[in-house]
């Protein structure tokens, strides 16, 4: 296995998660809605108006469900990427177009995404 990185935890962050341990409660919890409220606080934005979700992949599977894609839709998608993003998209019944990407910094260009894009393009 390839390490791509080495997690940096301190003794609070250690403590902190003992403590979620010890509590026996591993999912959505008092401690989440507790740190939902005061990042809600922090950047001004009611609590009602964001969520916190476990991965990436959970917000992109959000994000396609809020955007109404379905059937019949495209979505268009870098070639170099992550699967996540195209299984979200797929799972909605919506397909995924994958545009070139530029080979010095492996991303799409407007003109590699206006080539991909068709009157289904969402």
């Amino acid at each position: 296995m390839i390490n791509v990185f080495q997690p940096n935890l301190g003794e609070a962050e250690l403590l902190a998660l003992s403590e979620v341990f010890a509590s026996n409660w591993l999912g959505h919890g008092p401690r989440t809605d507790e740190f939902e409220a005061r990042f809600a606080d922090h950047i001004g934005v009611e609590p009602d108006r964001m969520v916190f979700l476990n991965s990436g992949t959970a917000g992109l599977f959000l994000a396609t469900e809020l955007l109404d894609l379905g059937p019949g839709d495209e979505v268009v998608l870098p070639s170099v990427s992550f699967v996540a993003a195209a299984n979200a998209i797929a799972a909605t019944g919506a397909r995924p177009v994958f545009c070139d990407v530029d080979p010095r910094g492996l991303h799409p260009t407007v003109e590699h995404i206006e080539r991909a894009m068709t009157p289904r393009t969402r």
